[in-house]
């Protein structure tokens, strides 16, 4: 069974490759730390046959990353694997697709023994993830926004053209104020650290073209 997995610590990394290839030699686990290194190595094999997926990652949060991923072709079964327990990002992964959710504190014999019931077609969550995911409000995805819409990416593909948020205003003929309002919403979905950073990792995903 050839798994990837995606996730910027170093030592986690190191660590699950050595403990689980141990536990059950017939895992042959590929370590990547960036979005980056992932795509990359997935397009130059096509072997793998589970992603092990930390939704926390630096360069592209990993809801962005699954929906990259599909924007580009590729199918392949995916678990999370995360210390972190956001359950919006949770319920949006498996409306996505994702075929469990393994947290880090778990046992090596544990995680070895769900990561063999996904390859077998299980699912698997937590209980106590299951029960708190079937408590939330069934509107609780509708509200919150995962993508951009059609505006936001005319205000970033304008950011990218370098305009200030008066000019970016003046052009699509809206208030400074929803430019500002906008450029809040695509911060928070692409994770940007700054204006730039949301295009880079806009393009990186296939939502803006790589040429202007």
């Amino acid at each position: 069974m050839k798994i990837l997995s995606l996730d910027d610590h170093p030592l986690f990394s190191a660590g699950l490759k050595e403990s689980l290839s141990k536990f059950n030699p017939d895992f042959d686990i590929v370590t990547t730390l960036t979005t980056n290194d992932a795509l990359s190595y997935l397009r130059e094999h096509n072997d793998i046959d589970l992603l092990i997926l930390d939704l926390s990652m630096p360069d592209m949060n990993g809801i962005l990353f699954i929906k990259t991923l599909m924007a580009r072709g590729f199918q392949i079964p995916i678990v999370i694997m995360s210390g972190s327990e956001d359950l919006l990002s949770l319920q949006e992964a498996f409306k996505l697709g994702v075929l469990g959710f393994l947290p880090k504190a778990w046992s090596v014999e544990r995680v070895a023994k769900a990561l063999m019931d996904i390859k077998a077609g299980d699912m698997v969550i937590p209980d106590d993830i299951a029960r708190r995911l079937n408590r939330m409000p069934k509107y609780a995805m509708a509200n919150t926004q995962t993508s951009l819409s059609e505006r936001q990416l005319e205000v970033l593909e304008l950011v990218r053209k370098g305009l200030s948020n008066h000019d970016i205003a003046s052009t699509l003929y809206i208030s400074e104020a929803t430019v500002k309002s906008h450029l809040q919403t695509i911060f928070k979905i692409l994770d940007g650290k700054n204006r730039m950073d949301c295009v880079r990792k806009a393009v990186a995903a296939g939502i803006l073209p790589s040429a202007l």
